[in-house]
């Protein structure tokens, strides 16, 4: 059964949206992750009105084959794939991705958001929701990726634009011999001005670690910073990410470049000098 309010959301007046930073020109990139293929069309419809890109797959493995190719900047997931319920699945989601998800779902069971929060997601949309309703809570998502407006020449100056994590906002780590981080774009670069194909998490995770090279980062604070969630016992998001850095930096850095401190966490030796 479609569960989008489409006569609400044709009757509501256009608002742009604003563009995020690390896509000006064509707005932000949502997954929306739904095996009712009716429905995700009206979807997918109604969000490119409001300048968003939307991404459409209707099972849960071609969900984690975009999210391990492309950037993401937000994610809405059917809490059932037929008789699959993807709420024990966030974690896997989490270990690939630090883009907000939104659990679209007809279950108003409070266990079942409460489970979902503590697990990954990022907000509840019960069915059947607006238009308008998944507009906003899109927008509330996506504000802290948007770049403030310009201001006059002799007025006060606006603050670094503020990425999707904490750590984003910090300037760029040193580094040498012509490597990059760029936050604003979410790459890494190397000397010959290629790109490291890093995911969302592994990227994050590069970034949280870069920022204080030869310091130990550990997993709970990085789970924080890169997850967005605390850490728990038996929780491998970071390992996970690490673990995948490691075999995509290896060949450029070798594989001293993220070392492991046994029972305290991870320190990134730096990139390579001159």
């Amino acid at each position: 059964m479609v569960s989008f309010n489409v006569a609400a959301a044709v009757a509501e007046p256009m608002v742009s949206l604003p563009m995020v930073a690390n896509d000006v020109a064509m707005g932000p990139v949502v997954l929306i992750a739904d095996d009712e293929v009716e429905l995700t069309d009206e979807i997918c419809d109604y969000l490119s009105r409001y300048g968003i890109q939307p991404v459409p797959v209707h099972n849960f493995a071609d969900a984690m084959k975009v999210l391990t190719t492309r950037h993401v900047d937000a994610i809405v997931l059917d809490q059932r794939f037929g008789p699959v319920d993807t709420l024990p699945l966030l974690p896997t989601l989490r270990a690939v991705t630090s883009a907000p998800i939104l659990m679209h779902t007809g279950n108003r069971e409070e266990t079942d958001r409460v489970l979902g929060l503590e697990l990954g997601a990022d907000d509840f949309l019960l069915k059947p929701v607006s238009g308008r309703e998944l507009v906003a809570r899109l927008r509330a998502r996506l504000r802290h990726l948007v770049p403030r407006p310009p201001v006059a020449a002799n007025g006060p100056q606006p603050a670094p634009v503020q990425l999707a994590l904490p750590i984003a906002s910090v300037a760029p780590a040193p580094v040498d011999a012509g490597w990059r981080v760029v936050p604003t774009e979410r790459r890494v670069y190397r000397p010959d001005g290629t790109p490291l194909r890093l995911t969302t998490a592994e990227f994050d995770t590069l970034s949280a670690l870069a920022a204080k090279p030869g310091d130990v980062r550990s997993r709970e604070e990085l789970t924080r910073l890169v997850f967005r969630r605390t850490w728990r016992s038996g929780d491998r998001a970071v390992d996970n990410a690490v673990l995948h850095l490691r075999q995509k930096l290896s060949h450029d850095l070798g594989d001293g470049c993220i070392v492991t401190v046994r029972q305290m966490g991870y320190v990134f030796t730096g990139f390579p000098k001159g």
